[in-house]
């Protein structure tokens, strides 16, 4: 099949019509049968054909193009900087400003809860300092109180305590600054380039920063692991005395939320870091320096479920996918499975082939590949399973 040249176009010809008025009714029917041609030809048209020299074009139905358009405007946004991601993949689906260093706020506490606990323990039982009670937000600890790790993570991560966070990183290292030493060893350990902390609780400070990419990243980390991940997903808690309730509000108001950490603060702006799963997918979002974050974090949620799935693909076990070989052997043809994360519109244009050969001995070899209009995604080795031995000769 001949791609189609750009400009190549099918002219269409004007009928005449008679200067003589004595045949009217010819026509008449001359100009019916040129409509009728014009909308058979526009019946067998079909759905639009994107070319480019393959044998296989992409043709898109008008909802697959709704679909691939709606991928390509994005979400409407107007934060500072926003991300979202396919946590399974780690793919960043869409991006502002990605890479900017920004003010993130009480978001730090992820990073302080993540270091406390490479040295504590969350039923160790610590002392509240009074270098602790700093003001601002707080899980109403006082001097003195003998407080659990686990009751202090819930109260830096849910009314995102600073008294909490201060507690957390004196009793980890001895002082706040060996303990910001710590945060920015991580940092540069997990390649978290655009951050950098000033202390363990997020209020404004200079060169406190870090970046949408970072944050999710970090919040990719905290999310794995168990006790924090228990922490961010819970609403409201009363533990050892403290009635504690969640900043992060889409918790009770976006389905298949499940975390993570809000922040605020004068320089920061609004900012949060959100991940929910609705049994197809599962992603994480962040704003930076947003006017709302509870309404832009679920556009980003919305525009990862709305626009992506994951598709499974391998050879079924069925009569289809087997083999004979040329000295008469019968093979099952098996493949491991290939999770592919698709835009909805490129589902119904995967193709799927076989390449299978066999050696001059009859041994078998095979690729189970899966291609995307012209373009090869990803090759998978085949198996070989003999049903049926080559009969005797």
């Amino acid at each position: 099949m001949k791609p189609v040249r750009q400009g190549q176009r099918q002219r269409l010809y004007d009928a005449r019509t008679s200067a003589s008025n004595s045949r009217p009714r010819r026509n008449d029917r001359w100009w019916l049968f040129t409509l009728v041609l014009l909308a058979l030809a526009c019946v067998g048209a079909g759905p639009p054909v994107l070319r480019s020299g393959h044998d296989y074009p992409l043709r898109l139905t008008s909802g697959q193009i709704d679909s691939l358009m709606a991928v390509k405007q994005g979400p409407e946004i107007e934060a500072k900087a926003a991300a979202v991601v396919d946590r399974a993949s780690d793919a960043v689906l869409w991006s502002e400003n990605a890479d900017s260093p920004l003010p993130m706020a009480s978001t730090t506490k992820l990073m302080t809860a993540l270091v406390a606990l490479e040295s504590l323990s969350p039923d160790q039982i610590v002392t509240v300092p009074a270098a602790a009670i700093i003001g601002n937000a707080s899980m109403g600890l006082s001097a003195g109180d003998q407080v659990s790790v686990l009751a202090l993570l819930y109260g830096a991560l849910l009314p995102s305590g600073n008294d909490a966070a201060m507690t957390l990183a004196i009793a980890a290292a001895g002082s706040e600054a060996v303990f910001v030493e710590r945060m920015n060893q991580r940092a540069a350990e997990w390649g978290l380039h655009e951050t950098h902390f000033a202390n363990p609780h997020g209020l404004d400070a200079p060169g406190h920063v870090s970046s949408a990419r970072d944050l999710l990243a970090l919040a990719q980390r905290a999310l794995d692991n168990p006790v924090i991940a228990q922490v961010v997903a819970t609403p409201q808690i009363n533990i050892a005395g403290y009635p504690l309730t969640n900043t992060n509000l889409l918790l009770t108001t976006y389905d298949g939320a499940y975390g993570v950490k809000t922040g605020t603060t004068d320089a920061a702006g609004q900012v949060l870091i959100a991940a929910a799963n609705n049994g197809h997918g599962d992603a994480l979002a962040v704003v930076l320096g947003s006017p709302d974050r509870f309404t832009e974090t679920p556009r980003l949620l919305d525009y990862y479920f709305d626009n992506w799935q994951w598709l499974d693909l391998q050879l079924r076990q069925n009569a289809l996918n087997k083999v004979t070989a040329p000295d008469g052997s019968l093979y099952a043809l098996r493949s491991d499975s290939r999770p592919l994360l698709l835009q909805h519109w490129q589902v119904g244009q995967l193709r799927t082939y076989r390449a299978i050969s066999f050696s001059a001995n009859n041994e078998p070899a095979g690729l189970y590949q899966i291609w995307l209009g012209e373009d090869k995604m990803t090759d998978v080795p085949i198996r070989f399973e003999l049903v049926r031995p080559a009969p005797e000769q």
